[in-house]
């Protein structure tokens, strides 16, 4: 099996004041460890994924959108050496990590599941798609990064969409604490799995939140 590079970057200060998730979530990462390892998702998981995640959709971005929220993503995207012209964030919620976005890439499209975290999106939005993650309405190659933060990976279809030197920007906001959580050898091992090929990622964190940027070695 190839095994790419992992390079660890310093850490830098930082903190995520937003509201903790509650014993409901847990189940979040035992869904999360099902997809990325093993590439099980059915019809259940994803109405039980809808249901939960809907229900959280109107205190959403009150529980979570304070100024330090999207510390982790900016410097991902600065020191990860991030760059491309059409990006996509997959889980993008309400769209709190829009505001880190915006601006940095040509087109930028918000993708999530749950239609009430869409129907609650922040103002100034990028264009909103309701779509399962693991069918993306999108063309093989097509995107030159996408963001997971706090989101399931599914690695057939990251692979599929990503364009040849993409990058895929992986945050867990709380690090091990995030219910829907894997650490970087994990993503880079799921990857690596079903593709048969290296990928590499730099990673580090701020505060206790963790980034990598993944791409093919």
């Amino acid at each position: 099996m190839p095994s790419g590079a992992i390079e660890v970057l310093p850490a830098r200060a930082g903190s995520d004041e937003g509201t903790r998730g509650t014993v409901v979530n847990h189940r979040m990462r035992e869904v999360t460890e099902l997809v990325a390892g093993q590439g099980t998702w059915d019809a259940g998981m994803v109405d039980e994924v809808r249901v939960l995640f809907d229900s959280l959709a109107p205190e959403w971005t009150v529980t979570r959108d304070h100024p330090d929220r999207n510390l982790p993503l900016i410097d991902a995207l600065d020191r990860g050496g991030v760059e491309g012209r059409t990006a996509v964030e997959l889980g993008a919620g309400t769209c709190i990590s829009a505001r880190a976005l915006s601006g940095r890439f040509e087109r930028l499209v918000a993708i999530d599941l749950s239609r009430e975290m869409l129907a609650h999106a922040v103002d100034a939005a990028p264009p909103l798609v309701c779509a399962d993650a693991s069918r993306l309405p999108l063309a093989d190659s097509a995107v030159d990064v996408l963001v997971l933060q706090n989101m399931f990976l599914f690695p057939v279809e990251v692979d599929r969409c990503l364009a040849g030197e993409g990058s895929l920007v992986w945050v867990n906001s709380r690090g091990s604490e995030t219910p829907i959580h894997l650490p970087t050898t994990a993503v880079v091992a799921s990857l690596e799995s079903v593709t048969g090929s290296a990928w590499r990622a730099v990673t580090s964190m701020v505060g206790e939140a963790t980034w990598a940027v993944v791409r093919r070695a």
